[in-house]
């Protein structure tokens, strides 16, 4: 009887190693990687299941093409999976804090629970765009930008530009040109959802939402210093 519950005990234990970091789970795909972030995207068909996987380090989730504009802060944790019950396909955006952050609290929504609200306004570059900023870190700012229909917004220029990751932005596109270039026709570039938009810190860029419902970003902020 020890012998065999032993054996059990052993193949526990090889189940529990066997979780693979998230990057290599099969139903998530890395699109963006920096020093400080690594963004998935998650998809999950009615009724699976991803394979068992783990987190190894603090991580924001938000789904993709709904009305939901609330982010979900997640710890580090243990090996499990994600099922979707419904019968429409799950798209997800995941992005793994690789970064240690520190001093996590709510801003304008309660994405910690339980904790006191912090709200207060984006900065001053920010003027005017329809920016919330919901959680933050002693170093980063997590916000959602809704554009209304046929509207633009200009990407606001920083020593370490933001990242804006398309969440229900299907009819929107950005013009791009380098800062102190003379005003001209530029490329548009067409945003789908999901996709992850970053400039350089020459650039200068404006977002436009050509279709008729507000087009929806998260919005990655980062301080401290550099890359």
């Amino acid at each position: 009887m020890k012998l065999i519950l032993a054996g059990l005990i052993a193949c526990g234990c090889a189940a529990a190693q066997q979780a693979m970091p998230a990057a290599t789970e099969p139903h998530h795909h890395t699109v963006y990687e920096d020093s400080r972030v690594r963004i998935l995207a998650l998809e999950v068909e009615p009724h699976a299941s991803t394979l068992r996987h783990r987190h190894d380090s603090n991580y924001v989730t938000v789904l993709l093409g709904t009305a939901r504009s609330t982010l979900d802060f997640l710890r580090a944790e243990a090996a499990h999976t994600d099922r979707n019950d419904s019968g429409s396909p799950m798209r997800e955006v995941v992005v793994e804090l690789v970064q240690r952050q520190t001093g996590a609290r709510n801003v304008c929504a309660e994405i910690l629970a339980g904790e006191y609200l912090h709200c207060h306004e984006p900065g001053a570059e920010w003027l005017g765009a329809n920016l919330q900023v919901q959680f933050e870190t002693d170093s980063m700012h997590f916000g959602v930008l809704q554009i209304a229909p046929n509207a633009s917004v200009a990407i606001p220029p920083a020593d370490v530009p933001p990242l804006l990751i398309a969440l229900d932005a299907a009819e929107t596109e950005t013009l791009t040109r380098a800062n102190g270039a003379a005003v001209a026709p530029v490329p548009r570039r067409a945003v789908k959802n999901g996709d992850v938009l970053r400039w350089t810190a020459d650039q200068v860029s404006e977002i436009h939402n050509a279709g008729k419902s507000s087009a929806r970003f998260l919005v990655l902020e980062f301080g401290g210093a550099g890359e």
